[in-house]
């Protein structure tokens, strides 16, 4: 047990030196040292450059369109676009694009992933229809994604953390995709490592990969089409019920159609491809997309007798043969 005078000490020792610290240089590090019972400990105050680069970074972009930045504030968001993409740091939406604030509505996560039972993209893309008036639901996968890499790799061996097996069940999907999708390149790489435990994460230019990537994004642009927030909102525009769609609307204005689009980026070029996979309200004639498209991707999805836009009709018209007469 201390003694009473042993524990005045050790607290005037800690209020001279936060008062009076000995400065090496400008920035100089605080040494404080704590007297306890039989020892001490040094706690070191150390620089941390990468802090400072996002202090420089904001006063940058504060400084560059200040009147924006109060109009967002006094205006408030209306965002043209709902971006889902990768977590990947590589992968920003605001800077690939160089957009502006208000731009986009964003929702990342590991590989760009829908899935209506994740209520955090479920909800994002609820807000951002329903609310925000969103005109175009963007998918963004890009090639060298770790998600989709690490769900060609085997299984781990042994025990799997928390950390690995919250990772490893994030990408179960997308291995239940390698494992059953029938794209040449795909099923190549498939032969080609079957049977090993020992497969580690593809190059990124591995054509099973890159197609694998593609895949992925055209998985999450079929999710989100047959996902009842899209469907209601589109057999709502199609049944003439634009004043209930607009009710919804807690930032006014009529209800919009909304195209949902797929594409990829090259994180060693920078370019973005579309992959021809578009899908819009029934009757509704999809938007010329500017950016080039991936080459043999959208000629295949063409001549599939059962694309994600037939099957987003399907279901709106099943929808509509449920609304109320008066509707």
């Amino acid at each position: 047990m201390p003694s009473l005078s042993t524990l005045l000490l050790a607290l005037a020792t800690v209020s001279l030196a936060l008062a009076h610290p000995v400065h090496e240089h400008a920035q100089a590090r605080r040494d404080i040292r704590i007297i306890g019972q039989t020892s001490s400990s040094l706690v070191r105050r150390q620089d941390a450059p990468e802090l400072q680069a996002l202090v420089d970074g904001n006063r940058s972009f504060r400084d560059a369109d200040p009147a924006l930045l109060k109009k967002l504030a006094d205006d408030g968001q209306e965002p043209p676009f709902l971006y889902l993409g990768c977590s990947d740091s590589r992968v920003n939406d605001g800077t690939i694009f160089n957009a502006k604030p208000g731009t986009f509505f964003s929702e990342r996560n590991i590989a760009n992933q829908f899935h209506s039972t994740d209520g955090n993209t479920e909800s994002v893309l609820a807000y951002g229809v329903s609310v925000l008036g969103v005109k175009h639901i963007v998918v963004m996968g890009h090639y060298g994604c770790g998600g989709v890499a690490a769900a060609i790799a085997s299984r781990p061996i042994g025990k799997v953390d928390a950390a690995n097996g919250a990772v490893q069940n994030w990408i179960e999907p997308i291995r239940e995709l390698f494992a059953s999708s029938s794209r040449p390149e795909i099923v190549e790489l498939r032969e080609r490592i079957k049977g090993r435990t020992d497969v580690e994460e593809p190059e990124n230019n591995e054509p099973g990969f890159r197609a694998l990537v593609e895949e992925n994004v055209k998985a999450s642009v079929g999710r989100i089409a047959q996902d009842s927030i899209i469907t209601n909102h589109y057999s709502l525009l199609a049944s003439n019920s634009s004043e209930t769609a607009n009710e919804r609307r807690a930032e006014g204005g009529p209800a919009a159609n909304v195209f949902i689009h797929g594409w990829v980026y090259d994180i060693e070029n920078g370019e973005i491809k579309d992959l021809g996979i578009s899908v819009g309200p029934p009757g509704q004639p999809i938007p010329a997309i500017p950016f080039a498209k991936v080459a043999g991707v959208a000629a295949s999805a063409a001549q599939t007798d059962h694309t994600v836009q037939v099957r987003c009709e399907e279901m709106c018209k099943s929808k509509r043969s449920f609304l109320p007469a008066n509707h």
